[in-house]
């Protein structure tokens, strides 16, 4: 009777609340803690660098009506919040444009998946300039949390946790995460479909794929590995999912066509702005050309492509490799992206943006020594910060 009664009162329910693993919650945390300091920090040191008798301005401050001039109506910030042009140069006004105003020639090239979370966000907020800040930071720190959720699947906790502040650190990811562009909403819905799919929930991972083939036109890549594993798996119930983001990407094109009479305006309107730029072909047509015509063999190829490009495509072709011994499927995300990106972008330098944001190959670093990420994040750190203020006030950067 003793014996039973002990067992009986063992399963007594308890009404106790279960105390929070408050080392689990921590682990996320670091990095976000990290990131967010880097980003207080240097927006403060920005701010008093180009404030001049008490004024704060940037190259992008005073708009030039030439390049665009709708701008000059639309996008001057309030008094009370041209600190915003910290966060704002270059592509970053056109995702205002489009949320103000919907779209018009030549901003087709930038799909709607980012304007439509400021449209919704600045009418909140009342103010659209803001809705696009708060947009891009909340994304860039989810994404944070997804990568070390995702790398935690394929290493321990540890190691997820030192790849995680490596990548969120690295400095063009923290550049391109803390300005207004697309590349925070594009990184965490790319994560966060992998991330649901690898749990299991195949429905809700379409509901990221479906956003993130709005935000950038590749960004529909992100269902081949998920398609590829379900036909390995013969998980053919799964495929209707897929259809999800598929539909998101075709509305995009019945939109372009109805409203510019063109489908691929996307297309159409990134050939205009590269037009005006020095190369008129991809990297691959020019290495190509150059192998072929060149100037009579008397230049070296490497001498018509930029240093980092060149840096980064061999470094690239490399983690990719180490992607596909990790995980065959997954790579042939970032390997099908890059090669379209090799085969059609005219604008070199923009490869250095593109390429780093497919986030499978950060998954293959697997950083083991804390000293290690230390003395890469003290590097880091101030190559952040020059890059953000040449982004700003200097000249383009990807």
């Amino acid at each position: 009777m003793a014996n039973k009664t002990s067992i009986h009162r063992r399963h007594v329910p308890s009404n106790r609340a279960v105390p929070m693993d408050w080392k689990r919650f921590a682990r996320f945390c670091y990095p976000l803690a990290l990131v967010g300091a880097i980003r207080f920090v240097g927006a403060i040191w920005i701010y008093h660098l180009l404030s001049t008798g008490g004024q704060f301005q940037t190259a992008w401050t005073v708009v030039n009506p030439s390049l665009i001039p709708e701008w000059k109506s639309a996008l001057n910030p309030t008094s009370s919040s041209t600190w915003l042009w910290l966060f704002n140069a270059w592509d970053s006004p056109h995702f205002q444009l489009i949320a103000q105003g919907g779209y018009a020639h030549p901003d087709y090239a930038y799909l709607p998946g980012y304007p439509i979370l400021i449209r919704i966000v600045g009418s909140l907020l009342g103010n659209y300039w803001i809705g696009g800040f708060v947009v891009a930071q909340l994304f860039a720190l989810a994404s944070v949390v997804m990568f070390q959720l995702t790398a935690e699947i394929y290493m321990n906790s540890k190691q997820a946790l030192y790849t995680t502040t490596f990548m969120a650190t690295f400095p063009y990811v923290m550049v391109f995460t803390t300005l207004s562009y697309s590349e925070p909403l594009f990184l965490f819905c790319t994560i966060s479909t992998w991330y649901l799919y690898k749990k299991g929930r195949i429905g809700a991972s379409s509901i990221p794929a479906a956003l993130a083939s709005v935000t950038k036109i590749y960004g529909i890549a992100i269902i081949i590995p998920i398609l590829a594993d379900m036909l390995h798996s013969k998980k053919y119930g799964g495929l209707t999912y897929l259809a999800i983001p598929a539909a998101s990407l075709t509305s995009w094109f019945v939109y372009c066509y109805f409203t510019a009479g063109d489908a691929f305006a996307s297309l159409t309107d990134e050939k205009w702005f590269t037009s005006n730029i020095a190369s008129k072909f991809s990297l691959a047509q020019t290495i190509f050309n150059e192998l072929t015509k060149g100037l009579g063999g008397r230049v070296p190829v490497p001498y018509f492509i930029d240093a980092p490009v060149l840096i980064l495509i061999c470094l690239f072709a490399y983690l990719v490799e180490r992607t596909w011994q990790m995980d065959r499927v997954l790579a042939t995300f970032p390997l099908v992206v890059s090669g379209v990106l090799i085969f059609t972008v005219t604008n070199h330098f923009s490869l250095l943006r593109y390429l780093i944001f497919l986030f499978p190959i950060w998954l293959t670093l697997k950083v083991k020594n804390q000293f290690f990420v230390v003395a890469c994040v003290v590097l880091f750190i101030p190559v952040t910060l020059l890059l953000w203020l040449y982004a700003i006030n200097v000249t383009f950067i990807g």
